[in-house]
């Protein structure tokens, strides 16, 4: 990269990939400001602090430590030189959701149900022992699938993730044609691939769940993502900590230490900074924000939610994407969330617990078809205190419960309390943790929320939804097509959904508006 020094670039919005095209552009030579609407940095990836309880708000899996490698080595740096990471044992834990048990009453937990419980090991020979335990010929299956996983991922990575292929002609090319048989024999749905390796249902679901990560379902998105379980299986999960041990760990490290390279850099980060228009003028871009701060750039890169960027910061006659496109995109889904500080250990539980129903397919036509609050939920808990001593006070616990729910659902506090009590109650059943009577510190976070604080489309938790119609160059561009010197990053555009991703979208999109120069 490179670019005539003291060009000036504004970056809207300080999530992963506005951080990230931040620090590729000041390192070329641009002069970068980043313009936060938030009290604090990293979009999505907030913390919440609360009478000593620290949560992250939003992502909490650290995966694919070799893109954040990769990230930091363009800079001549490497992660370890910001944070450590401690790998998770188990990397996860799941119940599965069998048989019937009596509810918790009061502040007891009632025996959890008759469920099959299964670790999810750093040791790659012992879940294939797990998977030999639930269904003959498991183990074997297991190798083979994940052996096809690795290729797909280092190939998908080399050809389409690290190279920006977002317009048609990037794909008219003799590498990405050699790698094209793997895409074409992987445009069935996930659900279809996964069974040709495994008969049992949980099986399937230990191989599909990071689906949810990609904002889809087994049944809407590309076969070509089986190449996540390399990543979960292979690569595995780990545990961010300050580099001096000092303070709480969790995914808002990584933010702080992003932030840090950025400073390095030379970026200037204004938090508290909404930006309610972009133009383009004759001498330039004007940006403006709620407080009437004017900024005069020659280049925009907008980190912002992507549709409420065209269509309420762009006046129309510089918008791509009218109305009724964005109408029609599939969305992500959206989350009911419960940051809870609880007295004493919750000792069933893992770092990361999955919660999964025998059929799981109910919960996900609630999602994608037929839009409500699910009846029979899947659900994540994340318990950092179970690695993390400085994430909650001395005998206290650090707990959250994920609910994936539709975009765009019915939002009230009636509905919420209905549904927290709900939630409390399968938990109780089906791990054995009851939690009601014991909770000290608790806020919630849903649709409206996602809204409100992130200027999120119909509140999704994640962007654009992974779907086959919505994968590679069938997402909105980086490059706008109807301004020159205006461009887009993060989850709604190539390569996708996830903090790795962003923080390669930041990249393709430095490296589009330098080529543009």
């Amino acid at each position: 990269m490179g670019m005539p020094s003291g060009q000036r670039v504004v970056v809207v919005g300080g999530g992963f990939g506005g951080l990230s095209s931040a620090c590729y552009l000041a390192d070329a030579g641009c002069d970068v400001t980043l313009l936060e609407k938030n009290e604090q940095l990293g979009g999505r990836a907030s913390r919440l602090e609360r009478d000593g309880f620290v949560f992250d708000m939003g992502p909490s899996w650290y995966l694919m430590p070799d893109v954040f490698e990769r990230f930091f080595g363009h800079f001549d740096r490497e992660p370890g030189d910001y944070y450590d990471l401690q790998r998770l044992d188990p990397h996860y834990r799941i119940f599965f959701k069998d048989g019937e048990a009596p509810r918790a009453s009061g502040d007891r937990a009632a025996e959890p149900r008759d469920n099959t419980v299964v670790d999810i090991s750093p040791d790659r020979a012992e879940n294939r022992e797990l998977f030999a335990s639930i269904e003959d010929g498991g183990g074997e299956a297991f190798e083979e699938y994940l052996d096809t996983s690795q290729t797909h991922y280092e190939t998908a990575m080399e050809k389409f993730v690290y190279e920006d292929r977002s317009r048609l002609r990037d794909w008219i090319d003799l590498d990405v044609m050699r790698a094209a048989p793997i895409g074409l024999q992987l445009i069935g749905s996930m659900q279809g691939h996964v069974s040709d390796y495994f008969e049992h249902p949980k099986l399937q679901q230990i191989m599909q769940y990071t689906l949810v990560f990609l904002g889809g379902s087994p049944r809407n998105t590309p076969a070509l993502y089986n190449m996540m379980s390399h990543v979960d299986f292979n690569l595995g999960v780990y545990y961010p900590v300050p580099k001096d041990r000092e303070g709480p760990g969790g995914i808002g490290v990584v933010v702080d230490s992003v932030v840090e390279l950025g400073e390095e850099l030379g970026v200037t980060f204004e938090t508290d900074s909404e930006v309610e228009e972009i133009t383009r003028r004759k001498e330039g871009f004007h940006v403006e924000t709620v407080d009437e701060e004017i900024y005069r750039p020659d280049r925009v890169v907008v980190n912002a939610d992507y549709r409420h960027a065209e269509q309420e910061l762009l006046p129309e006659h510089e918008r791509q994407y009218d109305a009724d496109y964005w109408d029609k995109r599939t969305y992500a889904p959206s989350a009911f969330l419960m940051y809870m500080g609880v007295e004493g250990d919750v000792e069933e539980l893992a770092h990361h617990t999955l919660v999964l129903p025998e059929d799981w397919d109910p919960h996900f036509q609630q999602i994608f078809n037929q839009p409500a609050w699910p009846d029979e939920p899947a659900y994540y808990l994340c318990v950092p205190s179970k690695t993390d001593d400085d994430v909650a006070p001395e005998g206290h616990s650090n707990l959250f419960v994920l609910v994936p729910i539709a975009p765009g659902l019915r939002d009230t506090e009636a509905l919420r309390e209905r549904y927290r009590e709900r939630v409390l109650d399968d938990i109780a059943d089906n791990t054995g943790v009851a939690l009601r009577d014991r909770i000290v510190v608790e806020e919630q976070f849903c649709v409206d929320d996602f809204v409100d604080r992130y200027n999120a489309t119909e509140g999704t938790a994640l962007g654009l939804a992974h779907t086959l119609r919505q994968t590679a160059l069938l997402r909105p561009n980086n490059a706008s097509s109807a301004v020159d010197g205006l461009y887009f990053t993060g989850s709604f555009t190539t390569p996708g959904i996830g903090v790795p991703m962003c923080l390669i979208s930041g990249e393709h999109t430095a490296e589009a508006l330098l080529k543009d120069r």
